[in-house]
């Protein structure tokens, strides 16, 4: 594990998903954490951990600039996931990390990660965006369909989505074990064509892989691009996870029409903030566009959200 003097580290979205085991993670390796959000402190208290407040959405570059007074490192973890699945848009997402960027610009923070999302990884061997692919929705709510644990997280997290998946998941189950009504059969039919129609989730992960090109190429500040693999969810901490750059990780050989379908990888969110924080120390993957992958095989809900009381010594 990379070392490093402790760091003063901010992170958008501390109270979220991805920042909050992020912010467990740093803290339980003696860093100093200031939290970025409009409630900051949701994540609790600890004495390494300061809080603060302010609406991303409501302010100018120049005084977020003021909000990253101190720091050294800054990870976005922002994301509008906590307003439900309504809020999944390509707008305001887009001018929202516009706005975060020039603010880094305009500030003394010496390193900026940006944690996006897997549909801006590459097809293997191409140049094509996942997102961008006509195959990816299908295999990847097949996928995540398949996973006990990606449907509590999805429901404690987005809600009527998680519901949706859940039915799908128990009507596909009816139909391999052969009970299957015509009420499963319409559920999967429903279902399948609205992905195809269009997923509704595509506008917000189209706007992850287009928040990549206000970096690709960009030497103006320090940055590292984080892609999550596909597979993203709670579960065990492992502490071991493999390095991929560009490039979506698919696992075994193509047995359909679908290059995707059946070879996602994943990572939970727990191994994904120990690569974060790794990165973070060991700055190996600046100017990278990068993605991780580790063990997803023990499929068991896990919480989708930590607090400090999580931390080594708890709240403080």
């Amino acid at each position: 594990m990379p070392t490093s003097k402790p760091l003063r580290i901010g992170v958008i979205g501390p109270a979220g998903f991805g920042g909050s085991y992020l912010c467990v993670e740093l803290l339980n390796r003696g860093h100093t954490v200031i939290g970025i959000s409009r409630s900051p402190q949701k994540l609790g208290k600890h004495e390494r951990y300061i809080p603060r407040s302010i609406d991303i959405d409501d302010v100018s570059s120049s005084e977020l600039a003021k909000v990253f007074e101190g720091v050294d490192v800054l990870v976005s973890e922002y994301g509008p996931h906590t307003a439900g699945a309504d809020a999944l848009l390509y707008m305001p997402f887009i001018e929202t990390v516009r706005k975060i960027i020039l603010a880094v610009k305009q500030s003394t923070v010496k390193y900026f990660l940006f944690v996006g999302g897997a549909g801006s990884l590459h097809v293997p061997g191409t140049h094509e965006c996942c997102v961008d692919h006509p195959d990816f929705f299908m295999a990847y709510r097949k996928a995540i369909a398949t996973s006990e644990a990606h449907i509590a997280y999805m429901e404690e997290r987005l809600g009527i989505m998680g519901t949706a998946l859940r039915a799908y998941r128990n009507a596909r189950i009816a139909k391999r074990e052969g009970r299957a009504t015509a009420d499963d059969q319409k559920a999967i039919e429903e279902y399948e064509t609205g992905i195809k129609r269009k997923d509704r989730a595509t506008d917000f992960i189209k706007a992850g892989r287009a928040a990549y090109m206000f970096f690709d190429g960009n030497t103006s500040f320090k940055w590292s691009f984080v892609s999550p693999s596909a597979l993203y969810r709670p579960g065990k901490r492992t502490g071991k996870y493999e390095i991929s750059v560009d490039d979506m990780v698919l696992e075994g050989e193509q047995e359909s029409e679908n290059i995707f379908e059946g070879r996602l990888t994943g990572i939970t969110v727990s191994d994904m903030a120990i690569a974060i924080a790794d990165e973070i120390e060991s700055e190996s993957l600046t100017y990278k566009h990068w993605s991780a992958i580790g063990d997803i095989s023990e499929d068991r809900p896990a919480p989708a959200y930590l607090t400090l009381e999580d931390t080594k010594g708890g709240s403080k």
